[in-house]
């Protein structure tokens, strides 16, 4: 995680997104992060996790689905609008840091030629807010193996037909716009 350091040192508020492919050390970024910042952490997975399984499972079946097209076109967008509105309004009084995938929104910006943060400043209908975006780059191996240890039911499904998985997220457009339009890469 090097360069989270000199992140913190030049924060002074406002909201940090720290994103990137489930596994890849969103989670322990962030925590870093926390420690040094001081900062309220808003994670995705604890957000709203009952609501979005709920769901998810009514639409398809599968509680854990955060790959389809309908999770994105239904379900992402009002999610992580409410994220990102809780963060702003915390915001107004001390540092946050958000711990989530955002790949839909960085998926838009890059297709937008837009900055992540700014693709989210036109969504939250916000500007006066700081906003700083940390992508955590890491490898598809590593990634699997985080994914078999932490034996988290939501990964099961990416685990038990890898293959796709890895080839229609991992090695999609996303690996190469998410460096692109974050302020920050960390490599892990």
């Amino acid at each position: 995680m090097h360069g989270l350091e000199q992140l913190a040192a030049t924060v002074a508020g406002g909201v940090t997104i720290v994103c990137g492919f489930p596994a890849s050390g969103k989670t322990t970024a962030t925590s870093l992060l926390s420690r040094l910042l001081n900062a309220v952490v808003l994670d995705k997975d604890q957000f709203a996790p009952r609501l979005e399984e709920s769901v998810m499972a009514e639409l398809t079946g599968n509680p854990y689905d955060r790959d389809s097209d309908l999770y994105r076109r239904v379900v992402s967008p009002h999610l992580y609008l409410a994220l990102i509105q809780q963060a702003f309004t915390i915001a107004e009084r001390c540092p946050v840091i958000i711990d989530a995938p955002f790949l839909g929104y960085i998926r838009t910006a890059a297709q937008r030629g837009i900055r992540l943060a700014d693709y989210i400043r036109s969504v939250a209908d916000t500007s006066d807010i700081t906003i700083r975006t940390v992508w955590v780059n890491t490898d598809t191996d590593r990634i699997r193996g985080r994914m078999q240890r932490r034996g988290a039911e939501r990964d099961e499904p990416k685990l038990s037909d890898w293959n796709s998985y890895r080839d229609s997220v991992l090695h999609s457009d996303l690996a190469d716009a998410g460096p692109a339009v974050t302020d920050h890469v960390i490599a892990n």
